[in-house]
């Protein structure tokens, strides 16, 4: 079927992440996000494609319960793969839900991811665990943030600051004890937490990213992921809008 009117109707816009939530046919709340050339359609809960691998919520849970039940397990290729791609997937919804203002939900979905890596980190080889820490510092980063947003909707700004803290620590701690950089404060994710900082102690109303910080942690993403058309338009978008 031709998506062209649903995409004409929805313009694509490359400076922040379109979302939208919907009923879906059969009664269920779903999530839309607008990319381009196209859009990506999730469950708002469970996973976000409905699916329940081998009767279980997750490939996360599947594996889980097979490392506990496993004296010798270990995560071969294409199960490393099974926990790669739903990852993918819980990172389109959790920026979804960030637009969206569910933090609850973001909070979920980062904490899914986590323990993703930490099954990785647990259960995979060296290689395989060291390429997969890359995107730890995002998601705590996006945990973190939205732990903050919630304690600011009640007017909580202590237990914010102290949350941001808590945050920007973990994530000095995997470049430093994980990834081996020996200048952390230079990454994006603890420069956005120490914005998010700044903003608080200065009474400001914490904001979504400015677009093109958005952009730029998008960019370093898609390298991560080894998405390399995605990182050649993303930094054909940056440039645009630097302009």
């Amino acid at each position: 079927m031709d998506i062209g009117k649903i995409l004409n109707d929805w313009p694509f816009d490359p400076l922040t992440v379109n979302a939208r939530v919907i009923e879906g046919e059969d009664g269920r709340k779903k999530i839309q996000m607008r990319i381009d050339l196209g859009l990506i359609q999730m469950e708002y809960m469970g996973r976000p494609d409905g699916l329940l691998p081998y009767g279980f919520e997750s490939y996360l849970h599947y594996y889980q319960s097979l490392a506990a039940s496993e004296t010798d397990f270990a995560l071969n290729s294409r199960q490393l793969f099974d926990l790669r791609q739903e990852g993918l997937q819980y990172y389109h919804r959790y920026l979804s839900l960030h637009q969206l203002k569910d933090y609850r939900a973001v909070v979920k979905d980062t904490r899914h991811n986590l323990d993703i890596l930490n099954l990785i980190a647990n259960y995979a080889g060296s290689v395989e665990s060291y390429s997969s820490q890359q995107h730890r510092p995002y998601a705590l980063m996006m945990n973190s943030s939205a732990k903050v947003m919630l304690k600011l909707e009640e007017n909580n700004k202590v237990e914010a600051l102290k949350i941001l803290s808590a945050g920007i620590r973990q994530i000095k701690n995997v470049y430093e004890n994980v990834l081996n950089d020996p200048q952390p404060d230079l990454s994006p994710e603890i420069y956005q937490m120490k914005e998010l900082q700044h903003r608080i102690t200065d009474d400001g109303i914490p904001s979504e990213l400015p677009p093109l910080e958005k952009l730029e942690i998008e960019l370093q993403m898609a390298l991560l992921s080894e998405n390399y058309e995605q990182a050649a338009s993303l930094r054909d978008q940056i440039a645009k809008s630097s302009k």
